[in-house]
C-alpha cells in the first residue's frame, strides 16, 4: 500500500475581456474559460467564438 501524502493544487486566474485564464500548477499553458450557448444569453456576453465555461469543465471532469 503507498503512502499518504498531501496534494496542494496551485492555480492563478487572469481577466482578459470577459474571459478568465487559468493557469493550473506546473502546465505551461493557461486554460481559458469562457461561454456559449445559452450561457451567453444569460450572463448578457458580447458576441465571440464560443469557449468552453467552467461548468462545461467541471462536468467533463467528473464523467472522465
Amino acid at each position: 500500500m503507498s503512502e499518504p501524502f498531501e496534494y496542494v493544487s496551485y492555480a492563478r486566474l487572469e481577466y482578459h475581456g470577459g474571459r478568465r485564464q487559468a493557469y493550473l500548477g506546473e502546465v505551461a499553458e493557461p486554460v481559458t474559460y469562457g461561454v456559449q450557448g445559452a450561457l451567453r444569453e444569460y450572463y448578457g456576453a458580447r458576441e465571440g467564438p464560443p469557449v468552453a465555461s467552467t461548468l462545461d469543465h467541471m462536468v467533463a471532469a467528473i464523467a472522465g
